[in-house]
């Protein structure tokens, strides 16, 4: 019993530094120091993260992939969703866009850090982080790939690939950067900034990502 309680109290603490973690990295950069992440986490030991973990990009890794695992929940959703309704009728780009960006703004509402880390981990991670997402993600991405392909079969499959891409990091950096356009001044030059409901800012999104994907 008390080998099993330990472990409980370990599983615990690792769980603890994992959403500290992303919590920190998402909000101020993957620089943010560990010793800022443990002392955040509420645990003293210092060689915690390395006892749990072993390095700093295990540690980051551990983070990607507990966020790959609620991720995945939403996109299940979405997919039933986008499954359901290609039994009825035809699908078009515009559904396979929305599948992306609903996926990437749902799982926002629900995590703001977890989308932003995201977005850290291709600018500040460069290689590495870039690894991690392609294969804690990728499942997610050649589905994408796959429904585009039945759609554009005239489509180059190497443009396929660099349009997805490209909508992929759209979607994901103008999720994180939106509140820039909440800073901008309302039309009709009023002293209030622009603002849109979010099914007006999902459905314009979703009209871009879906005509990049469309380009020859």
């Amino acid at each position: 019993m008390k080998l099993s309680t330990e472990k409980n109290s370990g599983d615990e603490v690792a769980t603890r530094l994992v959403q500290t973690a992303i919590s920190l990295f998402g909000e101020k950069g993957t620089t943010t120091s560990l010793r800022e992440v443990q002392r955040k986490a509420g645990v003293l030991n210092e060689a915690a993260i390395r006892y749990y973990f072993g390095n700093r990009e295990a540690f980051l890794e551990a983070c990607i992939r507990d966020i790959s695992k609620r991720f995945e929940l939403i996109t299940s959703t979405v997919w039933k969703e986008f499954n359901e309704k290609k039994a009825l009728h035809p699908v078009t780009t515009a559904d396979v866009s929305t599948v992306l960006v609903k996926s990437f703004y749902l799982f926002l509402l629900e995590d703001k850090a977890s989308v932003w880390l995201m977005a850290r981990m291709i600018r500040e991670e460069s290689d590495f982080g870039q690894d991690l997402l392609i294969r804690y993600f990728g499942d997610f991405i050649w589905a994408l790939e796959d429904e585009i392909r039945k759609l554009m079969p005239q489509k180059a499959h190497q443009m396929v690939r660099m349009h997805l891409f490209l909508a992929i990091n759209n979607t994901l950096n103008g999720m994180v950067d939106q509140d820039l356009l909440w800073r901008l001044p309302d039309l009709e030059g009023k002293k209030s900034n622009f603002r849109l409901d979010y099914e007006e800012f999902a459905k314009g999104f979703i009209s871009y990502i879906s005509a990049g994907i469309q380009a020859g």
